[in-house]
């Protein structure tokens, strides 16, 4: 006798989606390892709700119509649903920066009303399948349009893949909404249907491509902290110096475009050698994350502060120079207060700047480099604890990139410094 092909029907499509569900959400933890980051970890926590919902879904159509327990069942598995995709938008928030607050409460919003609308329909199969597909759906549109705008740099590609992906089944979820409430072929959530099954069938495609773009987001973010760490001093947790270099050119094409004023200041821990050899270097490492706890304190979020190496940092700020005045007296102060409490010994420092007024079109860092470093070491000679500023103009640098550097840079420091221990 000629064999047939067994026919499909909803309760072996639905044992494929779950499977298909259980397999990614053990496999995400398995590649990614036990150290992931909180968003690696909310879309492991996506797939684990889905395998449960369908896996309720599963049971639920097992047992015979218009027991509660099957009603009970199908609730349970929509309020994993809905909870899955709130985990989702939270991966997103950390992968991407913060999200459109309308969008999110509107996710928020409809991941409470999907299940409650499915519950308080529960005696009505069609009206409570068509409700709660229009909510899931629309969800999903919301958690489309928090995969765009990102405010940190990531890839497109993940990105891209997953809004498609959550458009299309939102769309397909508007379909099984209007099957449910207006047509004869989805009589409920678990029914037999061909509608469910093309339904699962499109789920199982759409979950593997939805876990292609999480693994991609998860490289991408692993990618990026390294990138992050090559761009960070290990010991202070400021920028390094690579990273000051990286962000120059943006801050001073800002200052460019608005016209601002400008300053780059070297700051050097006075004596730190002597911090070293009498307390030891363990004192020694305390004493720079302490200066560079301090230099961030004293930051606006534009600005930079890097460790430019050994006990020498480096800022990059918009500011005048009496700011760079003020900015100093505040430090100073705070540093000699924090070590006395903090060690138990004073900690001071010298400090060189070079300030333009209002930064101009060829005005880069290697230009303000050389002044600052010269007026860092005219400090010194005068005795440290103080700082000095050379003011900085187009001819001036346009001096220093001569063949004969200025010989009066040191003085013009010091006509702009500060006497000692003031």
């Amino acid at each position: 006798m000629p064999s047939t092909l067994p026919t499909l029907d909803f309760f072996s499509m639905t044992a494929v989606v779950a499977i298909n569900m259980m397999a990614m959400s053990a496999a995400l933890p398995l590649a990614m390892g036990r150290r992931v980051s909180g968003a690696a970890r909310h879309a492991q926590h996506f797939f684990l709700m889905q395998a449960l919902a369908w896996t309720l879904i599963l049971i639920a159509s097992r047992l015979p119509q218009g027991l509660m327990g099957r009603d009970l069942l199908s609730l349970g598995a929509a309020a994993l649903a809905a909870t899955a995709q709130w985990q989702m938008a939270r991966a997103l928030r950390e992968w991407l920066g913060p999200r459109p607050m309308l969008l999110e409460r509107g996710l928020i919003a409809l991941c409470v009303l999907g299940p409650l609308g499915f519950a308080l329909l529960l005696p009505q199969a069609a009206l409570r399948t068509g409700w709660f597909s229009a909510a899931h759906g629309l969800c999903l549109m919301a958690l489309a349009g928090l995969c765009l705008d990102p405010q940190r740099p990531v890839a497109r590609s993940w990105r891209y893949l997953m809004c498609g992906v959550a458009a299309f089944m939102g769309l397909m979820l508007f379909v099984r909404s209007y099957l449910a409430l207006a047509t004869p072929f989805l009589p409920s959530f678990t029914a037999d249907s061909g509608a469910n099954q093309i339904f699962a069938l499109l789920t199982t495609l759409s979950s593997t491509l939805l876990m292609v773009a999480v693994l991609v987001a998860w490289r991408d973010e692993t990618s990026q902290q390294l990138r992050d760490l090559a761009l960070q001093d290990m010991l202070t947790g400021l920028p390094n110096r690579r990273a000051l270099l990286e962000r120059a050119p943006a801050m001073l094409a800002h200052a460019q475009r608005h016209r601002q004023a400008l300053a780059l200041v070297m700051l050097d821990l006075d004596h730190f050698k002597h911090v070293n050899d009498e307390h030891g270097h363990a004192v020694g490492d305390q004493t720079l994350c302490l200066f560079a706890r301090l230099l961030q304190q004293q930051l606006r979020s534009d600005e930079i502060a890097a460790r430019w190496g050994g006990e020498e940092f480096c800022l990059l700020l918009y500011t005048t120079d009496d700011g760079v005045d003020t900015l100093c007296t505040r430090l100073q102060s705070a540093l000699l207060q924090a070590s006395r409490k903090v060690l138990g010994f004073e900690v001071r420092f010298s400090a060189g700047c070079a300030h333009a007024p209002q930064a101009w079109n060829g005005l880069c860092l290697e230009l303000m480099l050389a002044p600052a470093d010269a007026a860092l070491y005219a400090a010194k000679r005068r005795g440290r604890d103080c700082w000095t500023q050379v003011r900085l103009s187009p001819v001036a640098a346009s001096e220093e990139q001569g063949p004969q550097p200025s010989a009066s840079i040191p003085e013009q420091a010091m006509a702009h410094g500060r006497t000692p221990g003031t």
